[in-house]
């Protein structure tokens, strides 16, 4: 090899060697600001290494950065070209199937859960995840055979779920499993008013399930996912609350309307009553998946 090519080569290895560093160093300190909770600029500084170099860790890593973010779409396309880098991914199998329960893919979140399984038999995680959505679709022998094998592999909080499942009580009438809304309300005090609080109700996946799936399921006039942030709790009268004084959840929801306006407005919702949740006059939702 004469000197010049040889020198040429040397150098275009050390700038490769150099530019994945750069890619690496980006990651690990997009790292240290997920753990942090400054998500927005982790995402940042992913996209950044991902510019450098495409592989498994940072379409993982961004993929759970678009999760906290709600950018579940996201998540689901990052998650997939992990997997793709890495087929027996279960970490990134487990969390598209969450991502996918999001946007009410049940299915595909069940598909994901099993895969994980497959990849994993003692992966305690999976086994929860799948028997939660077997039980928002009503399947009770699937669901709590899946809570046992997540308590044997170790996953504490699924003892409760097991204690359930060996003796069953009646399910109070506003326990109810929020797959998806019932379309588009015409009164347009519906939700926006405290005197019409959205009745979402309570999930058997736990008390506040059903108020973060209703806003998981709300779109605006755009389409996209809304942002939203409690701001007050107001008092709220329902015989299935303790003593029967319940509360309304008071959500300061940011969005964009028809014409791409940004604008803000509060929603109502109570979880101590359940009526078929819909949509409130002017944001839409998302069907599930069959």
């Amino acid at each position: 090899m004469h000197l010049r090519t040889f020198f040429t080569a040397g150098l275009l290895m050390a700038s490769f060697y150099t530019y994945a560093q750069d890619a690496k160093n980006l990651l690990d300190e997009g790292l240290k600001k997920a753990q942090a909770g400054q998500v927005t600029q982790a995402l940042s500084l992913f996209n950044q290494s991902l510019a450098m170099k495409d592989d498994y860790p940072v379409r993982q890593s961004r993929g759970m950065a678009y999760s906290l973010l709600r950018q579940y779409d996201q998540a689901v396309e990052d998650f997939t070209k992990a997997i793709s880098f890495k087929a027996d991914a279960k970490k990134s199998m487990v969390a598209r199937g969450v991502a996918r329960k999001k946007l009410a893919d049940y299915q595909g979140a069940i598909s994901d859960f099993s895969a994980a399984i497959k990849v994993d038999g003692q992966m305690a995680e999976a086994y929860y995840n799948r028997a939660l959505v077997y039980e928002l679709l009503g399947n009770s022998e699937k669901a709590c055979s899946d809570y046992k094998s997540a308590l044997s592999h170790g996953l504490k909080p699924a003892e409760l779920k097991v204690e359930s499942c060996a003796n069953p009580t009646p399910e109070p009438a506003n326990r109810k499993a929020l797959l998806q809304l019932s379309g588009v309300a015409t009164d347009a005090q519906y939700g926006t008013s405290k005197s019409k609080p959205i009745k979402v109700g309570t999930s058997p996946a736990g008390e506040y399930e059903n108020l973060s799936t209703y806003m998981d399921l709300l779109r605006d006039g755009q389409n996209k996912m809304v942002e939203y942030k409690k701001t007050a709790s107001l008092p709220y009268a329902s015989n299935y609350a303790p003593n029967g004084k319940g509360t309304i959840e008071v959500l300061e929801v940011t969005y964009k309307d028809a014409k791409n306006v940004t604008k803000k407005t509060n929603l109502y919702l109570t979880i101590f009553d359940f009526e078929s949740p819909k949509a409130p006059l002017g944001f839409s939702t998302i069907k599930a998946k069959k």
